[in-house]
Order: structure tokens, then C-alpha cells, then sequence
């Protein structure tokens, strides 16, 4: 590769980690071509993307941005899979995969703000998706009005219930 090239490729992925929220680093050497386009079309389908990058050009793209943390994990044969929309869908779909085929090792990610270790990433993927949480947060907001309502209805059943105890009290004097 020359040189305008190298120097196209890091502007390319300099400007693509800056706007990520969410990255893993995986090692995939002994993966054969079958695996790796499978892989790649599994997260694709979730709005991620893997690619296979030189460390050099890749410790340079990530200088000033959030991936600048996982630089001394940098070696090896790396692949960069960056995740636009789901980060849990696509641990899910790395963690499946990296039981499948034991050559894809996890090596970490940063996820926000926050650098992760492989078990984080693997526990990620243990989370429900996105629409699934949506729905539990969506459900305990539903369930307050009607529980502060149960509430306040108790309340008054026992003024109720006080109010006519007294009435009986007085009509029996």
C-alpha cells in the first residue's frame, strides 16, 4: 500500500472512531474466508461492521479519540468491529461466534466513555436487547399511575368506612 493510500485509510477510520459510541477489538487469525464473511454478514444485519486493519495505521487513526485507550492491544492480527446502533446485539453475535470458532478471541472495547474487558463484553451480550428494556421501562411506568391510584383508593375506603362508623355511632345514641 503507498503512501496517499495509508494516509487515506487513517483519515477515513480517524474520522469513523471519532463518531463511534461503541467498538470492539477482536484477534482472528486461524479464522478461514467462510467464517469471516459469515461473521461480517451476521453483523451487518445488526448495523455493525468488521474490518481488518494494519496496527500501525490503526494506532494513528485512534490517536485523539476514545479507541486511544485500547492502543496496547494493538498486536496481533486485529479486526475492528464497530457498532452503530445495538451494542448488545452485536456482543451477542461476537460472543456466539467466539464459541463457534474458538480462533475469534475477544480482546476489548470501549462502549461510551468506558474502555471494556473481554468479560464485559461477553456479559453485554448476556443483556436483553434494546426493545426488550424499552418495553420493562415502558411497563413500570404504566404500572405507577395505576398503583398510585390503588393507593389513594384505599385511602379513601377507609375515610369512607370511618365516616360511616361514625354515622352509625350516632344514630345508635
Amino acid at each position: 500500500m503507498d503512501r496517499k493510500k495509508k494516509e487515506k485509510v487513517v483519515e477515513e477510520l480517524g474520522t469513523k472512531l471519532k463518531q463511534l459510541n461503541c467498538m470492539f477489538l477482536t484477534e482472528y487469525s486461524g479464522m478461514n474466508v467462510t467464517q469471516m464473511t459469515r461473521l461480517r454478514n451476521e453483523l451487518r444485519n445488526v448495523n455493525a461492521e468488521m474490518s481488518v486493519v494494519k496496527n500501525s495505521l490503526l494506532k494513528i487513526a485512534s490517536t485523539g479519540n476514545r479507541a486511544e485507550a485500547l492502543e496496547d492491544k494493538f498486536t496481533g492480527p486485529n479486526a475492528i468491529i464497530c457498532v452503530y446502533k445495538d451494542p448488545v446485539s452485536a456482543a451477542r453475535i461476537i460472543s456466539t461466534f467466539s464459541k463457534e470458532i474458538p480462533q475469534l478471541k475477544v480482546k476489548a472495547g470501549f462502549l461510551g466513555e468506558h474502555v471494556i474487558t473481554p468479560e464485559g463484553i461477553l456479559k453485554l451480550a448476556t443483556l436483553p436487547s434494546r426493545e426488550v428494556l424499552l418495553g420493562r421501562f415502558v411497563g413500570t411506568l404504566k404500572g405507577v399511575p395505576q398503583h398510585f391510584v390503588y393507593v389513594l383508593s384505599g385511602n379513601l375506603m377507609k375515610l369512607m368506612m370511618t365516616l360511616q362508623a361514625i354515622k352509625q355511632k350516632k344514630e345508635q345514641n
